[in-house]
């Protein structure tokens, strides 16, 4: 005769729980991460070959067709005068005809004119020398207003690659300055994060007058280049290994 002999639940878990814990191994401690983060700049200075203008033409007057009739007159004039210079400009563009009323005046505020008419282009200087002509024949065109003139440098992505290559050396000789006074060795970098340096900063820039309708008077300014700023800088994680 066999005896069958009944087992706890409660017995057999504790008899796993035994074998299981006399068989674990546990996961070898993880040493700590020393680590050092640093950011490193550069910035290169070049001479600009370039400049960005941007022009709007801009009327006000009692009827919209009044407004786009003199708007039209001094936008032709302008488009033939830019594309005159040849090879001396390039990618001129129009930004589209803007019509607007005025609704809204001051107390004492001239109300005979509530409609507007104007048009923005830009266009690239290559020719410096034509700096001076240029604002002397825009000047004497009615309505027209130069709104910005910004200097830049056709092989920009090029320099900024290098100014790139400048800031992760700069970051790794200022974490290797850090390694030295914590007395550790500087290890491989973990991480590069390049951030965005913004765009080229003129050192010297153009600052001309805009004339108004009657002010026709040639003034033939110099361009004033000067240099460019072209900055780049990167942000790095290097491992530091404890002597």
């Amino acid at each position: 005769m066999i005896l069958a002999m009944k087992t706890s639940p409660s017995i057999v878990l504790f008899a796993c729980f035994l074998l299981t814990s006399c068989c674990y191994t546990p996961p070898p401690a993880t040493p700590p991460q020393h680590k050092v983060t640093v950011m490193g700049t550069a910035t290169i200075n070049v001479a600009p070959d370039q400049m960005y203008w941007t022009v709007q033409i801009s009327f006000n007057a009692g009827t919209l067709a009044t407004a786009k009739k003199l708007h039209d007159v001094s936008l032709d004039a302008t488009l033939s005068y830019i594309k005159s210079l040849g090879n001396a400009t390039k990618d001129l563009q129009t930004g589209g005809i803007r019509f607007d009323k005025q609704t809204y005046f001051e107390s004492k505020a001239d109300r005979s004119k509530p409609f507007s008419c104007s048009t923005e282009l830009t266009f690239t200087l290559t020719d410096f020398d034509q700096y001076g002509p240029i604002c002397d024949e825009l000047a004497k065109i009615n309505g027209l207003q130069v709104q910005s003139i910004e200097y830049a440098y056709s092989k920009q992505g090029e320099v900024r690659r290098d100014a790139l290559k400048k800031a992760l050396l700069n970051a790794q000789d200022k974490a290797g300055d850090l390694a030295v006074t914590a007395n550790c060795s500087l290890g491989t970098p973990l991480e590069i994060i390049e951030a965005y340096g913004g765009g080229p900063f003129a050192l010297m820039q153009n600052s001309i007058a805009t004339g108004s309708v009657a002010d026709t008077t040639p003034r033939t300014p110099a361009a004033i280049a000067g240099q460019i700023a072209i900055s780049s800088s990167v942000t790095a994680t290097y491992d530091l290994a404890p002597k």
